[in-house]
């Protein structure tokens, strides 16, 4: 430990103290528990912003619960910063929440290599709580910020969402990673509606590098059509 980490520890650390420090400068474990809750509050939008440790990630996580003293009572404005807090979330912890915002719903979309079942629990807070939307319902902006949690969907949801939403979000989508299998066959059996895209026969080679891993998924009549075209 430096001379300097030691004052720190000693000291303790105060929000504005965080936001001065060189942007090279990460916080260690020890430091960040000279945090009080609320200049962990305060500086989460900046604590956040970067892949952190697991026991960072929970420290963080168990200071914003116990300043707004329980789960359920995190506001909306503080769920939506957390970023790469977000995998210290237990399944039990997103049963908690209400995920009918799309703007916090974004913030669990994003790619924070969370376990399955953590996914799984997130999807069932938004088919609860997602402003009585169906899949039928979603939008191309419902779908963006959706992105991995749609990985916890089943196929037949899958299959139920409007192809020309789809259409508008199919680059993304077509990036999403360790998707299971039915859930990638349900976006392929989606590309070749023709309110998606039009008749597959017709379909330009671009169209294959926007949808992404969902090309292995396409029926090989599709695929074949491309494939002799490189050749």
């Amino acid at each position: 430990m430096t001379f300097v980490s030691q004052i720190i520890i000693a000291h303790g650390l105060t929000c504005n103290e965080v936001l001065e420090f060189p942007d090279s400068k990460k916080l260690s474990l020890a430091e960040l528990q000279t945090l009080q809750p609320q200049e962990t509050v305060q500086c989460l939008a900046h604590l956040g912003k970067e892949r952190l440790l697991k026991e960072e990630a929970d420290y963080i996580w168990q200071s914003i619960v116990t300043f707004f003293s329980g789960i359920a009572n995190v506001p909306e404005s503080v769920m939506i910063l957390l970023h790469w807090v977000t995998p210290a979330l237990t399944p039990d912890d997103y049963y908690n929440l209400t995920l009918s915002n799309v703007d916090v719903i974004q913030n669990f979309g994003f790619n924070y290599g969370l376990e399955e079942d953590q996914l799984a629990a997130i999807a069932d807070r938004v088919r609860e709580d997602f402003a009585g939307k169906e899949p039928e319902d979603y939008t191309f902006y419902d779908l963006i910020a959706l992105r991995q949690i749609l990985c916890a969907f089943n196929q037949s949801e899958i299959e139920r969402i409007h192809p020309a939403a789809y259409r508008e979000a199919a680059g993304t989508i077509g990036k999403l990673e360790n998707c299971k299998p039915e859930v990638m066959q349900g976006f392929a059996n989606l590309a070749v509606q023709p309110r998606a895209f039009g008749p597959p026969a017709r379909w330009p080679e671009t169209l294959i590098h926007t949808l992404g891993k969902v090309t292995e998924y396409l029926p090989q009549d599709v695929m074949s059509r491309f494939n002799k075209a490189d050749t």
